[in-house]
């Protein structure tokens, strides 16, 4: 079986977030904090600060969403602002999902050679909507997702998991994702045929394949089995 990752390897997660914050940050110029870096580097920013806190159990899913919002703006905002400006944000960022050029051209031809899967972090209504409303969702047998499974790359046992779904051994499996330690090293951790797509010519070093894109994944693929 091939599993891939979802955001930023399928779906271009950051294209979006860019899109959209630079969209919302517009419409409330006058009330956000002057960002030293730019929008979309503080944004950034912020995100991975409440992530961090989400991820230690200090925040619940709704509160993260809240306080990432609340983060941009000069004065507090009340719960229910929060909440009514991080939906505004995240229709913004929804209408911003795109596929990378080279997605399709890629499923088309590994859908040939072997079932595929996903393997990826996120809650699962947020991650099937984005399969459906890509129009890739049917491309995939199974997706295996950090929400319901209650562990997240790159911890091993989201990948077990998964493997365990596929009844198949690590070692005949394929896994892809952007990430060169969450997704690469941690599916070669456990055995899989692990890739890291660099598609930003990034020059962090890894002891897996390495591909510039999934067309050169799908060229891989071929050629090893």
């Amino acid at each position: 079986m091939i599993f891939f990752d979802l955001d930023n390897t399928l779906l271009d997660h950051d294209g979006a977030e860019q899109q959209a914050i630079r969209v919302f940050a517009a419409r409330y110029s006058s009330q956000i904090q002057t960002c030293s870096d730019g929008i979309e580097q503080d944004w950034r920013r912020i995100t991975d600060q409440q992530r961090a806190r989400w991820r230690l159990g200090e925040l619940s899913f709704e509160q993260l969403r809240r306080a990432r919002i609340s983060a941009l703006f000069r004065t507090p905002l009340s719960d229910e602002q929060a909440e009514r400006l991080s939906v505004e944000y995240y229709r913004l960022y929804r209408q911003h999902w795109m596929l990378f050029p080279d997605v399709l051209p890629a499923l088309n031809i590994l859908q040939q050679l072997s079932p595929l899967a996903i393997i990826t972090n996120g809650f699962a209504f947020h991650q099937e909507t984005k399969l459906r409303e890509t129009g890739i969702r049917d491309y995939f047998r199974f997706m295996v997702i950090s929400e319901e499974v209650g562990v997240a790359k790159p911890d091993r046992r989201i990948f077990q998991h998964a493997l365990r779904r596929a009844s198949e051994p690590a070692s005949a499996c394929w896994y892809i994702g952007n990430h060169p330690k969450l997704d690469a090293q941690a599916a070669s951790d456990v055995g899989m045929k692990a890739v890291w797509l660099n598609r930003n010519r990034a020059e962090n070093r890894v002891s897996t394949r390495v591909v510039r894109s999934l067309e050169g994944f799908a060229d891989l693929v071929r050629m090893h089995g």
